[in-house]
């Protein structure tokens, strides 16, 4: 018999990005290597792009041991440490297409073979130029950071603005420190401040852009505040269902609301106070039915697929047990009061989906696949956001359009 699973731990982070150059154990990858990878790719499409990056030192912001978003035989995030093996230190640090991360499970792991969550890392190089080239920087832009971390992306943004220009946040303590020193020594001096990025910095000038570096579920309300007219604001975004959009807002002329599009896709690890974790309060008495589709049908058509049904179903997430014929798949609720779980090997069977509580959660999900595919399975980039002093809505193609459960 199903039974729902409790648990009020953040779920697995999803892949911060594909490692796309793939170096044999002895063969060089180095800042050139990275730096003709990013131009062919158009990364460094930007004058100012391409000069930030041989100017600023990665290897100065990244620690000397590190992890790899990859497994080990053992099933353990893969760990790096300089002094012991530099040159698969020096691939982590120059591979254009993944992440370096600096720490687990909000620092309780030591370095070392670890199946933790991610919680910190220098950004995949990918990433942070097309980030960048999406904030339309000038020389003149005054610019608010949300996670400066390691000091990397932070020293960029210097690079371009200059570091009386920059105001960068960091909320954790160890992280702020680390991050503040490598910056000094590279010889940039931003305002640093270490608390709640969510908060913004008020006081002082507004900020012509905006630049977040972890995915919210909510933009808040301080960061238009804090942003001129016409700024920009940048920032990962996602649900409680799929964590894979990358939000451009721009505010208008009264300074009262922000609005724009996706401008592509982005899977960063969860702003702290956003993470999904569920403690499930489901009453014991549950209802079965049939499921009028193969699960397989709407839940395995790719990320952007899901990143367009999770605006839908923002508050549902879902997790996978089993294999074979005894596969299963449980959503939650992020009240944690209702959860459904499905049975892929005999999905026609009248017993097929339990539910617990008020909601039918497959039935909202089945919902949002049909929508999706009535909708002409739209892409991520015909999706947009408005937020103001109502809240956040999303829409398809213009803001009249809303996305609606």
């Amino acid at each position: 018999m199903d039974t729902p699973a409790h648990s009020g731990e953040p779920g697995r982070w999803p892949p911060l990005a594909s490692a796309l150059l793939s170096a044999a154990p002895g063969q060089e990858v180095n800042r050139a290597t990275c730096r003709e990878a990013l131009a062919t790719g158009g990364f460094l499409r930007e004058p100012w792009l391409a000069q930030a990056f041989d100017t600023v030192d990665r290897e100065a912001f990244v620690p000397s041991a590190v992890w790899v978003p990859v497994r080990d035989a053992e099933g353990l995030w893969q760990f790096v440490d300089r002094d012991e093996d530099p040159g698969a230190w020096h691939r982590a640090v120059w591979d254009p297409y993944r992440s370096v991360v600096t720490q687990l499970d909000d620092g309780a792991w030591p370095p070392g073979p670890s199946s933790g969550d991610f919680t910190s890392s220098v950004s995949a190089l990918d990433i942070v130029m097309r980030k960048l080239g999406h904030l339309e920087l000038t020389s003149q832009s005054r610019v608010m950071e949300i996670g400066y971390g390691s000091g990397y992306h932070t020293a960029l943004l210097c690079e371009r603005v200059g570091s009386d220009r920059v105001v960068a946040i960091e909320v954790d303590e160890a992280l702020a420190r680390t991050g503040a020193s490598n910056l000094k020594a590279a010889g940039y001096h931003p305002k640093l401040i270490v608390g709640d990025g969510l908060k913004g910095a008020p006081g002082g000038d507004p900020f012509d852009r905006v630049v977040n570096t972890a995915a919210v579920r909510r933009v808040p309300y301080a960061w238009i505040e804090q942003a001129r007219p016409d700024g920009v604001i940048l920032t990962p975004f996602g649900t409680a269902y799929s964590n894979a959009g990358l939000l451009r807002l721009r505010v208008d002329g009264t300074g009262t609301r922000a609005q724009g599009a996706f401008v592509g896709e982005a899977a960063y690890m969860w702003i702290r106070s956003e993470r999904p974790a569920v403690v499930l309060r489901v009453p014991d008495e549950s209802t079965r039915r049939r499921s009028p589709i193969d699960p397989a049908q709407a839940l395995t058509g790719g990320y952007l697929q899901d990143f367009a049904m999770g605006l839908l179903v923002p508050d549902v997430s879902s997790s996978h047990r089993g294999d074979g014929d005894e596969r299963r798949v449980q959503f939650v609720d992020e009240a944690g009061t209702s959860a459904t779980i499905v049975r892929y090997g005999d999905w026609w069977e009248d017993d097929a989906v339990t539910s617990w509580g008020p909601r039918d959660l497959w039935a909202e999900v089945t919902a949002a696949y049909t929508w999706y595919e009535v909708s002409g399975r739209p892409h991520i980039t015909r999706f947009g956001v408005t937020v103001d002093g109502d809240g956040q809505r999303a829409w398809l193609d213009e803001p009249r359009r809303l996305v609606r459960r």
